[in-house]
């Protein structure tokens, strides 16, 4: 493997991280709530964990895709 394709694997790794970063369902925070208990009740959120099962998916076969392609 290249460098060069290293830096695409890299970065398009990158980019998906983002994208789902970006497009995670997103929950109301309560004034004088803790940040811990903030972070607990999103990441315990059924909508969350609906959300980040589908992008684990999503990346998973996009990374497949992309090994298949550099291994080519």
């Amino acid at each position: 493997m290249t460098m060069r394709n290293k830096i695409l694997l890299i970065g398009a790794i990158a980019f998906v991280a983002y994208v789902v970063g970006s497009r995670a369902a997103t929950v109301q925070v309560n004034k004088g709530e803790s940040v811990r208990h903030q972070l607990v009740r999103m990441w315990n959120d059924p909508k969350a964990k609906k959300e980040r099962a589908k992008a684990a998916k999503k990346a998973a076969k996009a990374a497949e895709k992309a090994l298949d392609k550099v291994r080519r």
